[in-house]
C-alpha cells in the first residue's frame, strides 16, 4: 500500500487523538459535547476525512495552524477551513509547493474562542516560524496545541518567511504570560518526541535560547539541511535554528 495514503491513530487524553502521517506531521482531533475540530492536515494523500469521521461523528471545522505544506495537505476535502490570512505571504513563497487559494479560508485572529460545548479553544497569534502562526489554548484542560510555532525538539525559524528572532521574541514574551494557564504542549511533529507532549522547560528553553542569540552569547554550529541551511543552538530538548542574517 502506498504509505502516503495511511495514518496511524493514537488517542492522546480524554477528547484527544492525534494522526500521523507517513512524514511524521500531526493533525489533532478535539471532541467534546457538541462538536469537534480538526487541527492541521498534514501532507499525506490519503482520504483524511473519512478517517477523522471514523474518530467523531460531532459536526467538525477545521483549523490550519499556518500555511507550510506539512500541515495544509489535504485541507482541500474540508468546507471553509479557518487560516490566518497572515499566511498568503508564505503561500506566495511556496506557490509551486502549495495548492492553497486564501479565498477559501475563514479568517483567524487573536483571541477568537472555538466553543466545542463544555470545551473551549483561544486562538493565540504566535508569529514567527510564518507571520501568521496561530497556538490554540484549552485553559480549562492545561493544553496547548501549537503546530510549529514553537517547534517539535527542533525550531525552524530559518525557512524562507519566517520572522527574524528579534519579532519572534515578542511574540514568545507574549505566550510567556500565558504560561500558567498550560502545562503539555502538543506539537506539529509529535511523533519524533515519542509521542509525548512538550513541556514548559521546553517552552523556557526556547526563549533561553531566542535571547542568548540575540544578546551575542551564544554562536550557532552549522545545521545539517542540504535545502534550508543555518546555524543551531540547543539547551535540554530545545534545538533552535536560525539565519545568522535574520536575527533583527
Amino acid at each position: 500500500m502506498d504509505k502516503r495514503k495511511e495514518y496511524e491513530l493514537i488517542k492522546l487524553e480524554t477528547g484527544l487523538w492525534v494522526i500521523s502521517d507517513y512524514r511524521n506531521s500531526s493533525m489533532y482531533v478535539v471532541e467534546s459535547r457538541d462538536r469537534a475540530l480538526l487541527v492541521d492536515t498534514g501532507m499525506g494523500t490519503g482520504d483524511l476525512k473519512g478517517f477523522v469521521e471514523k474518530i467523531t461523528d460531532k459536526p467538525l471545522e477545521l483549523i490550519l495552524t499556518h500555511a507550510h505544506w506539512d500541515h495544509t495537505g489535504q485541507a482541500d476535502l474540508f468546507e471553509n477551513p479557518y487560516m490566518s490570512h497572515k499566511e498568503e505571504e508564505i503561500i506566495s513563497l511556496f506557490e509551486d509547493i502549495l495548492d492553497l487559494d486564501i479565498a477559501d479560508f475563514r479568517d483567524i485572529k487573536d483571541g477568537d474562542i472555538f466553543d466545542l460545548g463544555d470545551r473551549k479553544l483561544e486562538v493565540i497569534e504566535l508569529p514567527g516560524h510564518t507571520p501568521g502562526s496561530i497556538v490554540l489554548l484549552d485553559t480549562e484542560n492545561e493544553i496547548l496545541i501549537s503546530g510549529d510555532a514553537i517547534g517539535t525538539g527542533h525550531l525552524w525559524m530559518h525557512v524562507p518567511g519566517a520572522l527574524p528572532l528579534a519579532e519572534y521574541l515578542i511574540s514568545l514574551k507574549k505566550l510567556e504570560k500565558r504560561k500558567d494557564e498550560f502545562r503539555r504542549i502538543y506539537p506539529g511533529h509529535i511523533k519524533e518526541v515519542g509521542n509525548k507532549p512538550l513541556d514548559l522547560e521546553y517552552f523556557n528553553n526556547v526563549i533561553f535560547l531566542v535571547e542568548k542569540v540575540l544578546a551575542g552569547e551564544l554562536k550557532g554550529k552549522k545545521y545539517q539541511n542540504r535545502v534550508f541551511p543555518g546555524l543551531y543552538v540547543e539547551k535540554g530538548q530545545a534545538l533552535l535554528v536560525y539565519d545568522p542574517d535574520r536575527i533583527r
